[in-house]
């Protein structure tokens, strides 16, 4: 493992932890508001405006945003994956859980970062396929679908499908959003995500209010106010992958954030109980990343120009 490694791994596990509540929160805003796009929306919109004022505020921001000119374009897309994440989530925990959720989303972000790595779309370039991280990755995949296997049984099959979409283009976000972080800085490619994401889900609600589906017009109040952190926690965790990603690469990132969301899943469901294949599974998502992190698969070849 090379120098800087195990705290990277611990970066993307604590921002999988705020992922899983995120989710939640956006859950929650979505029943609130009965409407989980215009709910997609309010987190892009809140996450936006915290990312301007840091760039807004740090002059190395300010003048590494001058730079996102020089970008190529197909760089610039990876909100739209961050959007359809928020979107999908917002719509599909209220009805399947966090738990059948962060099957969907594992295994999509399992098989995109595997496919991310390899064709070397990540800042870091090629991933080879080692062992260690194809075990790891099955571990990962396994664990998950232990905790929640009963609940695969109940969910929609289109549901599910949307859930594992937004799971593999959660990995080509990571990849994209990397790229535009060595070309100018976290912050800055921070922004970007958010600026793409909310354009993108403005859009969407744009249509479907001309399509007679009118937002609701109840909010909650300030005794609620915590409905309204999802943007900043998801800036959070657009941020640290940005950041880590190139040492990681896509898949153990991924897997890293796996961890983080079913620590995260079984602290917040401490109050309710926590069954004991729930556990084991936590475990054996920890034990996964710790595998995909034996010698062998960090090595890389350059980057290639996207």
């Amino acid at each position: 493992m090379t120098p800087g490694t195990p705290a990277a791994v611990a970066a993307a596990i604590a921002s999988g932890a705020l992922v899983a509540y995120q989710q939640q929160v956006n859950g929650d805003l979505a029943q609130s508001l009965d409407d989980p796009l215009l709910a997609a929306v309010v987190s892009f919109l809140t996450g936006l405006v915290v990312v301007a004022v840091v760039v807004v505020a740090r002059a190395p921001a300010r003048a590494a945003l001058r730079r996102v000119r020089e970008v190529p374009w197909s760089w610039r897309v990876g909100g739209l994956g961050g959007a359809t994440l928020v979107a999908v989530g917002a719509t599909a925990a209220p009805r399947i859980g966090v738990a059948l959720l962060t099957v969907g989303l594992v295994a999509g972000s399992t098989v995109g970062g595997l496919v991310v790595d390899r064709v070397g779309l990540g800042p870091g370039g090629h991933h080879p396929l080692s062992t260690a991280r194809l075990v790891g990755a099955g571990l990962c995949l396994a664990s998950i679908a232990l905790a929640a296997g009963e609940g695969l049984e109940l969910a929609s099959p289109g549901l599910l499908f949307l859930v594992f979409l937004a799971g593999c283009l959660i990995s080509v976000q990571q990849a994209l959003n990397g790229r535009v972080r060595m070309a100018t800085d976290a912050a800055v490619a921070t922004l970007v995500n958010f600026v793409v994401g909310t354009t993108a889900l403005l859009l969407a609600l744009g249509v479907t209010a001309l399509l007679g589906d009118v937002p609701a017009q109840t909010w909650p109040g300030p005794d609620r106010w915590w409905l309204y952190l999802g943007g900043p926690m998801g800036a959070t965790f657009v941020a640290v992958a940005a950041v880590v990603v190139r040492r990681l690469g896509v898949l153990r990132l991924g897997l890293a954030v796996t961890a983080g969301q079913v620590v995260g899943g079984l602290l917040l469901d401490l109050d309710r109980g926590v069954a004991g294949l729930t556990v084991l599974a936590a475990l054996l998502t920890l034990v996964a990343v710790g595998i995909s992190c034996l010698p062998g698969g960090l090595r890389r070849t350059p980057a290639v120009a996207a």
